[in-house]
C-alpha cells in the first residue's frame, strides 16, 4: 500500500474516534467522568502505591490494637537493665504456735514427729547487726528499764533475776520483729498498700480544703470529713492508749517466749511498758510535723547520700550484751540438770515435759556427752579405749550433728568443726562440759513453771502506768496533740460518700500519680488523656523503677550512721523530757526547707503544663496537710495497721475465725 494512502487512513480513523468520543460524551457525560476518574486513580495507584500501603497499614494496626488491647492490658518492663529483687535473709521460720517436723519442716505433720526448734525460744540466733546500732538499741531499752521498772522494783528488792528475765523478753520481742521484717518485701508493701492508703488521706484533705478558706481550720474539717472512718485510736488520747494496749495483747502470742502469756503479772507489765511508754511516745514522734518534715527531706533529697565519717563497726550478736544477766545471786527456783537426774519423780516429769516440747533428744545428748566425758577424763587411756572413744565420737556426730539426722541439734559451728577434725579429745572436753546444758535451761524454767499449781487470777487485774492522775495526765495529754479528735465514743456521724472508691480504682504508682495529678495538681484534660493512653506502655516500667528506687532509698536510710541517728532522735523524743525541745524558730526553718524541697522536686515539664500558680497552690495544699499533727496521727495508725497485718499475717486468720464463730452464733 502506498504510504500516503496509509497515513490518510490513520488520520481518518482518529477523526472518526474523536467524533464518536464526542458523541458519547454528549450523550453519556456521567459515564465518561467516571471513566476519567478511574484512569486517573489507576495512574496515581501505580505511582503512589507505597504511600497508600503505609496509610492503610497504620489504620489496620490501630484497629488491631484497639480490638486486642484493653485498659487492663499492659506491656512488660522495658528497662531490662533495672530488675528489682527483694533482699531477704535466709533466716529460719518461726512457729510460735507449734513445732516443726524434723523431716518435712511443716508445723502440723501427722507422719513425722515434732522436733525442737531453738528459734522459737531463741529467735536471736543467727541475727547479727553492727555494734554501733546494737549499742544504740541497747541504750534505748536500758532507758526503758531505768525509767519504768527500776524506780519501783528497787524499792522492793535488789535481786536482778526478774529484770534479767525481762531483758530476755525484750530481746525476744525485738528479735521476732527483725526476723519478720526480713521476711516481707518492704518496697512492694509501700507501693501496693501504704501509698494506696495515703491516696485516701489526700482525697480527704482535698475535700476539706474546698470547705474552708483558712488553713487553721483544715485539720478539723478533715476530721469531720473522715466521719465514721476515723480511726478508733483518734477519738481521744485515752482511746489511743486503750487501742495500743489491746493491740499489744493481741500480739503477745507471737512476740513473747512460749508460755510466757501464762504469767499474767508479766504480761500486764510488758503491756503497760510497750503501749504507754514505748509505742505511744513513738507514734507521737512519728506524727509530729517536725519529724515528718525531716523524713521528707531525707526521701526527696537527690544529692549523694552523706558518707560515714568512721569505718563500719563489726557485727555482733543481736542485743547479746543487753541481755547478759546482772543477777549474781543463784535463784532458789532454778534446778540443775544433775539435781533432776538424781530425783526420779522430777526426771519423770521432766521427760514428759520434753516430749511435749519435742526435745527429748537434747536430754539424750546431754546424758551421752556426760558419759563420754567420764570416760575421756581418765588419766590413762589405752589404744583400744582411744579407738572406742573415736567410734563413740563419730556416732555422736552422726546422730546429733548431721543435717539429715532427725535428732540434729544446733551447735556452735566451732564445736562441729572440732568434731570433724577429731580434736575433741584434746581440746573440747571442757567446752562440751560447759555447753552441754545451755539449751536445756529455758526448758527447765518452763518445766518448773508447769509444775507449779496455777495461782488464782484476780477479778480485775490492772497495772496502770499512765493512771488518770493530774501528774500522769501531763504525759498523756500534750499541747501538740491535745485530746486528738476529742470525739465522744457514742458520737454518730453521717456516712460520707467515698468518691475515691466509687469513681475509680487505683492500683500501682502510675495510677497514684495520675490521681494526684488530676485531684491535686489539676492537670488539663489533654494531659490526663495522654497519660491514660501511655499507661499501657509505661505502667509496669514505672512500677519496676519505683520498687528499685525505694530499695535504694531504704538502703541509704538503713546505713549504720543514719540508723544510729534515727534511733538517737527516737530516744531523745521519748526519754529526754528534761531537755529543751527544738525551738519554734528551728521548726519553722525546717518546715520552710521542706516546702522549698517539695517545690523543686516537681519536674519543669509538668510546670509548663499546669502553670506556676497551680504548682504553688498544689504543693501548698500537700504541705499544709502534712503540718497537721492529728491528721498525721490518723494516717500513722492506718499505716500501722497495714504493717502489723503484713508482719503478722496470722492475725488475719484469727480475725476470720472470730468473725465466722460470731456469725454462726
Amino acid at each position: 500500500m502506498v504510504p500516503w494512502v496509509r497515513t490518510m487512513g490513520e488520520k481518518l480513523k482518529q477523526r472518526l474516534r474523536l467524533d464518536v468520543g464526542r458523541e458519547i460524551c454528549r450523550q453519556y457525560p456521567l459515564f465518561c467522568f467516571l471513566l476519567l476518574c478511574l484512569s486517573a486513580a489507576s495512574l496515581l495507584l501505580n505511582r503512589y502505591i507505597h504511600v497508600l500501603m503505609i496509610f492503610w497499614s497504620f489504620v489496620a494496626g490501630v484497629v488491631t490494637f484497639y480490638c486486642s488491647l484493653g485498659p487492663d492490658s499492659l506491656l512488660p518492663n522495658i528497662f531490662f537493665t533495672i530488675k528489682y529483687k527483694p533482699k531477704q535473709l535466709g533466716l529460719q521460720e518461726l512457729f510460735p504456735q507449734g513445732h516443726s517436723c524434723a523431716v518435712c519442716g511443716k508445723v502440723k505433720c501427722k507422719r513425722h514427729r515434732p522436733s525442737l526448734l531453738l528459734e522459737n525460744y531463741q529467735p536471736w540466733l543467727d541475727l547479727k547487726i553492727s555494734s554501733k546500732v546494737d549499742a544504740s538499741l541497747s541504750e534505748v531499752l536500758e532507758l526503758v528499764l531505768e525509767n519504768f521498772v527500776y524506780p519501783w522494783y528497787r524499792d522492793v528488792t535488789d535481786d536482778e533475776s526478774f529484770v534479767d528475765e525481762l531483758r530476755i523478753t525484750l530481746r525476744f520481742f525485738a528479735s521476732v520483729l527483725i526476723r519478720r521484717i526480713h521476711k516481707v518485701d518492704i518496697p512492694s508493701i509501700i507501693t501496693k498498700k501504704l501509698l494506696k492508703a495515703a491516696m485516701k488521706h489526700i482525697e480527704v484533705i482535698v475535700k476539706a480544703r474546698q470547705k474552708v478558706k483558712n488553713t487553721e481550720f483544715l485539720q478539723q474539717a478533715a476530721l469531720e470529713e473522715y466521719g465514721p472512718e476515723l480511726h478508733v485510736a483518734l477519738r481521744s488520747r485515752r482511746d489511743e492508749l486503750h487501742y495500743l494496749r489491746k493491740l499489744t495483747e493481741l500480739l503477745f502470742p507471737y512476740i513473747l517466749p512460749p508460755k510466757a502469756t501464762d504469767c499474767r503479772s508479766l504480761t500486764l507489765l510488758i503491756r503497760e511498758i510497750l503501749s504507754g511508754s514505748v509505742f505511744l511516745p513513738s507514734l507521737d514522734f512519728l506524727a509530729d510535723p517536725d519529724t515528718v518534715n525531716h523524713l521528707l527531706i531525707i526521701f526527696i533529697d537527690d544529692s549523694p547520700p552523706e558518707k560515714a565519717t568512721e569505718p563500719a563497726s563489726p557485727l555482733v550478736p543481736f542485743l547479746q550484751k543487753f541481755a547478759e544477766p546482772r543477777n549474781k545471786k543463784p535463784s532458789v527456783l532454778k534446778l540443775e540438770l544433775k539435781q533432776i537426774r538424781e530425783q526420779q519423780d522430777l526426771l519423770f516429769r521432766f521427760m514428759n515435759f520434753l516430749k511435749q516440747e519435742g526435745a527429748v533428744h537434747v536430754l539424750q545428748f546431754c546424758l551421752t556427752v556426760e558419759e563420754f566425758n567420764d570416760r575421756i577424763l581418765r588419766p590413762e587411756l589405752s589404744n583400744d579405749e582411744m579407738l572406742s572413744l573415736h567410734e563413740e565420737l563419730q556416732k555422736i556426730y552422726k546422730t546429733y550433728c548431721l543435717d539429715e539426722s532427725i535428732d540434729k541439734i544446733r551447735f556452735d559451728p566451732f564445736i562441729v568443726e572440732e568434731i570433724q577434725r577429731r580434736k575433741i579429745i584434746k581440746s573440747v572436753p571442757g567446752k562440751l562440759m560447759k555447753e552441754k546444758g545451755q539449751h536445756l535451761e529455758p526448758f527447765i524454767m518452763n518445766f518448773i513453771n508447769s509444775c507449779e499449781s496455777p495461782k488464782p487470777k484476780p477479778s480485775r487485774p490492772e497495772l496502770t502506768i499512765l493512771s488518770p492522775t493530774s501528774e500522769n495526765n501531763k504525759k498523756l495529754f500534750n499541747d501538740l496533740f491535745k485530746n486528738n479528735a476529742n470525739r465522744a465514743e457514742n458520737t454518730e456521724r453521717k456516712q460520707n460518700q467515698n468518691y475515691f472508691m466509687e469513681v475509680m480504682t487505683v492500683e500501682g504508682v502510675y495510677d497514684y500519680l495520675m490521681y494526684v495529678g488530676r485531684v491535686v495538681f489539676q492537670v488539663p484534660d489533654w494531659l490526663h488523656h495522654l497519660l491514660m493512653g501511655t499507661r499501657i506502655l509505661f505502667k509496669n516500667t514505672l512500677e519496676m523503677y519505683t520498687d528499685y528506687y525505694l530499695q535504694c532509698k531504704l538502703e541509704q536510710l538503713f546505713q549504720e550512721h543514719r540508723l544510729v541517728s534515727l534511733i538517737t532522735l527516737l530516744r531523745d523524743a521519748i526519754f529526754c523530757e528534761n531537755t529543751e525541745p527544738r525551738s519554734l524558730q528551728d521548726k519553722q526553718k525546717g518546715a520552710k526547707q521542706t516546702f522549698e524541697e517539695m517545690m523543686n522536686y516537681i519536674p519543669d515539664l509538668l510546670v509548663k503544663c499546669i502553670g506556676e500558680e497551680t504548682k504553688y497552690e498544689s504543693i501548698r495544699l500537700l504541705f499544709d496537710g502534712l503540718q497537721q499533727p492529728v491528721l498525721n496521727k490518723q494516717l500513722t495508725y492506718v499505716l500501722l495497721d497495714i504493717v502489723i497485718q503484713e508482719l503478722f499475717p496470722e492475725l488475719s486468720k484469727v480475725q476470720k475465725e472470730v468473725t465466722s464463730v460470731t456469725s454462726w452464733m
